[in-house]
């Protein structure tokens, strides 16, 4: 398990010498095995702050801690799923569930991508290639690759927004019980406010590249969005971002 602690983190960068502030003063606490959800505007440092978490961009200051308990520990291992399932196209969805163990003892592969091919409701489809799929399991794949690689914690970066409603609820529900007895933390980046909450442990709101808002969400598992509770949420969550 790792948390992660961010202090003034900061990214901009110049477009024709005009200076763009992607993220100012973030500061915030990710506790480790907790899953939070993050929302905001577009434009607002979603992805940005998720592609410096990862790696795939550098920061222009501040400082990013990876934290167990209250010690600093070293950088664990960290996975990012994108919006888009990002398929080995020439690899069966067996194969890209097992991609990242390329090292593995192939026993021991063998036996993490089974574990996960049936957790995921993929056994039948092993054998099929990218294009043979459903929008809705080929993120099911990447969500596999994912998690047999094992990571410490995982940044998802809109998953589901590109999925209809009904594979969207499905996954929702199963990303939930995936995450409920693993030792992982979890960044979600998302749009849609109601998934925020039904996902989350805390919602943390961006507006223009800082972080208006944290909300501890204190609801158990499964939550239903027709609850009293959750509608204060929702009310909540929406006049944080509308301003109101």
């Amino acid at each position: 398990m790792a948390g992660i602690r961010i202090e003034n983190l900061a990214k901009t960068y110049y477009i024709k010498d005009r200076k763009i502030t992607a993220l100012s003063d973030i500061n915030l606490e990710v506790d480790d095995n907790s899953f939070v959800t993050v929302v905001g505007r577009s434009g607002s440092g979603k992805t940005t702050l998720l592609r410096i978490l990862c790696g795939l961009e550098e920061k222009s200051q501040g400082q990013i801690y990876y934290t167990k308990g209250e010690d600093i520990i070293s950088k664990p291992k960290i996975s990012m799923v994108f919006q888009e399932p990002r398929l080995m196209p020439w690899l069966t969805v067996e194969e890209n569930i097992g991609f990242s163990l390329i090292n593995e003892n192939p026993k021991v592969k063998k036996r993490k991508v089974d574990l996960h091919l049936e957790l995921l409701g993929l056994k039948a489809f092993k054998d099929a290639y990218p294009n043979q799929i459903s929008g809705g399991m080929a993120q099911r794949v990447a969500l596999g690759r994912t998690l047999c690689y094992d990571p410490e914690i995982i940044l998802m970066d809109e998953p589901l927004g590109a999925l209809d409603a009904f594979t969207r609820q499905n996954l929702q529900r199963e990303i939930v019980n995936l995450f409920a007895n693993r030792q992982k933390t979890v960044i979600f980046v998302t749009h849609d406010v109601d998934e925020a909450i039904l996902l989350g442990q805390k919602v943390v709101i961006l507006e223009k590249g800082s972080v208006k808002k944290q909300i501890p969400i204190e609801l158990p598992y499964p939550r239903s969005p027709e609850s009293e509770r959750f509608f204060k949420y929702r009310q909540e969550i929406l006049r944080t971002i509308m301003g109101n």
